[in-house]
């Protein structure tokens, strides 16, 4: 896809729609008899008889796993995992489902060789910063103020305003022409009309922690301004998602090895060009001052040195792993579910989420990943001969 405009959101009666309020409450779904939602507790592997899944086992505080009763939960049918591209890699290897030199080596039983885990691929974005040209407003939204106060208002009392919409408002595609050209657009543009000043919020959601002789205050950033978040879509690098132990109370080893091709940086640089050649033109120059420079970076702004420190320094996940369950035909070495996102090589095993991608879309992964689950529904009912 190339070429700009406004978001496609998925935002209902005001606000963000989940999957949940979706597919759950809204259709009254989570009334069904045949349905129990269990909330405080956590899957720690599905239960094998051989090489069939026949349930999962629960934990109702995973925190302290070790010491409460295991649940076991057992399937009729089949056991799906919809856990994301994290925990559905963990939950398999946990399980015996992964790379069997690596699960022995934390000592868990081999159920099935493969290569659970592998390809974990992600978006990665940075913030590009331009101030308002004297005379200029722009919003303060999401920074506490009295006129977020009010813009909040607004949103809950009649429905209205900013507050009703995503913080990006904006998106664009585009090519850097470092890629093949049938790989398609590799760069995204998202664009959000203010410029965030707290830092709690930061740190919560990116990790972005003030550091000595680093720009990472943002209270110290413009008050009035747009922040442009240019986004590598097509990276060339990949992590792995691996067991850091067999209890289900210990987190796993997430390595994304963001960067780790330099083709990735050089797009990223490229990216960057080209949000400078926006705010440099047409309606964007008339409302735009002088770009945000970090002065903490010892190169000239106008050099590509400048910019991939900067990227280097600023650039975040978007929250889009995918990968770690690569779909792909029975005896692909690098597969893990068929296209029917059954296990290779075991039964009433399905994974359904972002972790089958074999690679990551260049863009958003909210709707593949809802495509998924309702091709993954489709399939379920097609193989137990349920209507459609």
């Amino acid at each position: 896809q190339e070429g700009a405009s406004l978001c496609q959101c998925t935002v209902g009666n005001a606000t963000r729609c989940d999957t949940a309020s979706a597919y759950l409450f809204r259709n009254g779904a989570h009334a069904r008899p045949n349905l129990t939602v269990l909330t405080g507790h956590m899957a720690t592997r599905v239960v094998f008889q051989g090489d069939c899944a026949t349930g999962v086992s629960l934990r109702a505080d995973a925190a302290k796993s070790q010491d409460l009763p295991e649940l076991i939960v057992r399937a009729r049918r089949e056991v799906v995992l919809s856990a994301g591209a994290v925990g559905t890699p963990w939950l398999l290897m946990l399980s015996g489902v992964g790379p069997a030199a690596h699960l022995r080596e934390r000592g868990v039983d081999v159920v099935a060789d493969l290569p659970v885990g592998e390809n974990l691929q992600d978006h990665l974005f940075w913030p590009v910063m331009y101030p308002l040209k004297p005379g200029k407003e722009g919003l303060t939204l999401y920074d506490k103020s009295v006129k977020d106060l009010a813009g909040v208002a607004a949103a809950y009392a009649m429905g209205k305003g900013q507050a009703c919409y995503p913080w990006v408002t904006m998106m664009a595609f585009w090519r850097s022409g470092l890629r093949p050209e049938a790989d398609g657009n590799d760069v995204q543009l998202h664009l959000v009309p203010f410029i965030g000043h707290d830092q709690e919020t930061a740190q919560a959601n990116f990790g972005m922690s003030d550091k000595e002789n680093r720009d990472t205050d943002v209270t110290n950033f413009p008050t009035h301004g747009v922040t442009a978040l240019p986004s590598l879509v097509r990276p060339a690098s990949a992590g792995r998602v691996t067991l850091a132990s067999s209890d289900p109370s210990v987190y796993p080893v997430i390595d994304p090895c963001y960067l780790e091709d330099e083709l990735d940086v050089k797009i990223m640089v490229e990216a960057y060009k080209f949000v400078r050649k926006v705010a440099s033109v047409g309606p964007a120059a008339e409302v735009l001052g002088d770009e945000y420079v970090d002065k903490t970076i010892g190169h000239d702004p106008g050099s590509d040195a400048y910019l991939e420190e900067r990227v280097r320094r600023t650039c975040l996940t978007i929250y889009h792993p995918v990968g770690t369950a690569r779909m792909g035909r029975q005896g692909d070495p690098k597969a893990v579910v068929s296209p029917s996102l059954l296990v290779h090589g075991l039964k009433g095993l399905r994974v359904v989420d972002a972790s089958v991608m074999p690679t990551v879309p260049s863009g958003n992964t909210n709707a593949p990943s809802i495509m998924i689950g309702e091709r993954g529904a489709d399939l379920m009912k097609q193989a137990w001969g349920l209507r459609p």
